[in-house]
């Protein structure tokens, strides 16, 4: 059975609590892929913004990152998409520590100082 994490939910919600990373992210879906420079030419930022949403897109899981030569492709991890929306709509149960994949959950104890 599919089911998200808690913290993984959290992650895409904070990227995409952002406008131009929610318009980020529809470009490259809109257009199937786009390279860094591609995306550079989409939005009137500096190329360093444009990075540090593209890293926080790529963090969430929302984008895939593949280099092709000298270039960068972004590319929509539409199945990571679907997920959210999923769990958005509670079709899709969400999860709180550990996942389906063996993960342990955090630990909430305090440490003793000795």
């Amino acid at each position: 059975m599919l089911s998200m994490r808690e913290a993984d939910f959290v992650k895409i919600a904070k990227a995409l609590a952002n406008p131009t990373r929610v318009r980020m992210l529809h470009e490259i879906r809109r257009l199937g892929s786009l390279n860094c420079s591609q995306i550079c030419g989409c939005f009137a930022l500096s190329q360093p913004t444009i990075s540090h949403h593209v890293k926080m897109l790529e963090g969430a899981g929302l984008i895939s990152i593949r280099r092709e030569g000298q270039f960068h492709v972004l590319t929509a991890c539409l199945e990571r998409l679907t997920e959210f929306t999923g769990a958005v709509e509670g079709r899709v149960p969400m999860v709180s520590g550990a996942s389906e994949r063996g993960e342990r959950a955090p630990s909430h104890r305090k440490k003793s100082r000795m």
